[in-house]
């Protein structure tokens, strides 16, 4: 997706392990390009460059990829290893099976279970010391690693049908529709994903150099890989970022265009915890930090291009969205990307 920023709660989060070690982690945070500030402020917005960049920073400080969440870190290259060995399986369920041997060898903090019993695939995770988890980041990376990976393993983004977690509700629960595109349930016995047992004979397509370029790559591609999402939000918001920025479509218009009724709509988005105004708000506040941090615009000319009345709208709706006005936003100096 275009334009697309991380909620500062993910930024800290990723911090977390490496605040615990009593590193001057704004220190880090600079020789890397990015404002403290802008991490510390609870409803700020980071940009993509940055936000794989606060990951890079604390894989590579702290050699570990569970981020200083587990009784023991798991360095560097683990992933790569299970990756190269997995690539060679015959289908997705045979890659799975392999990652779970993979997994319990790295780590007896992190278990994956794979339950064939049901109607569906449930993929847990669980974490034996959830106190090194406290807000449960890790839990949600992993998830999303692992759906992403298992995914990409066969060449298809898997639809998820639900998936469940041990914790309460979240207070950024908003960012979940594009992290988990599905129904989530929270409270519940285990943390896991349900998906369709077709995927598990569909065959491995991808090949040893290709995994070489995804691991280099990482975590972009498990980050933003959206290409194959066929969700309602995903649809929707793409068909609003291929819209003039200031001339967005109604809903019922992006109804039509999906070929849907606007009431059939507005019930698949609220199946995925959303909805038209959410993506529209979403989208506009994600075009308005890149306006701000890439371009060299006014505050005037920026509200003009996202359709508001008049400037004061747009810092009224822009504070809202990430508890700083425009003008406070672009001071903290972010640098372009690299």
């Amino acid at each position: 997706m275009k334009n697309l920023t991380f909620s500062s709660h993910y930024a800290r989060a990723v911090l977390y392990g490496l605040e615990k070690t009593g590193r001057d982690v704004d220190a880090l945070l600079a020789s890397r390009d990015i404002d403290p500030e802008l991490v510390h402020e609870p409803k700020a917005r980071v940009p993509t460059e940055q936000f794989i960049r606060l990951f890079r920073l604390t894989w590579k400080t702290l050699d570990d990829e569970f981020m200083g969440r587990t009784t023991r870190p798991c360095r560097i290259g683990h992933f790569h290893l299970m990756g190269s060995l997995v690539v060679h399986g015959a289908n997705l369920e045979d890659v799975i099976r392999q990652s779970i041997r993979c997994y319990r060898l790295f780590s007896e903090d992190i278990q994956i279970d794979l339950n064939l019993e049901g109607d569906e695939v449930e993929l847990s995770l669980t974490h034996h010391h959830p106190e090194l988890d406290p807000d449960n980041f890790l839990i949600e990376w992993l998830l999303l690693v692992w759906h992403r990976l298992v995914g990409w393993m066969i060449g298809r983004k898997i639809v998820l049908s639900h998936a469940t977690f041990m914790h309460p509700l979240p207070p950024h629960f908003d960012e979940y529709r594009f992290v988990f595109p599905c129904q989530c349930h929270f409270d519940r016995r285990r943390n896991s994903l349900f998906f369709s047992k077709q995927y598990l004979t569909m065959p491995v397509t991808r090949s040893s150099e290709e995994l070489d370029d995804f691991v280099r790559n990482s975590p972009r591609d498990l980050l933003i890989w959206t290409e194959e999402d066929n969700s309602v939000t995903t649809q929707v918001r793409q068909l609003l970022e291929a819209s003039e920025a200031g001339k967005l479509p109604n809903q019922d218009r992006v109804a039509e265009q999906l070929h849907m009724t606007a009431y059939t709509l507005s019930r698949k988005l609220k199946a995925e915890g959303s909805s038209y105004q959410k993506i529209k708000d979403n989208l506009r506040r994600d075009q308005a930090v890149t306006m701000l941090t890439r371009q060299n615009l006014s505050i005037a000319d920026i509200s003009n291009r996202l359709g508001f009345a008049e400037p004061g709208a747009f810092s009224r709706a822009f504070k809202h969205w990430t508890g700083v006005s425009p003008l406070a936003y672009r001071n903290q100096d972010q640098l372009p990307s690299p």
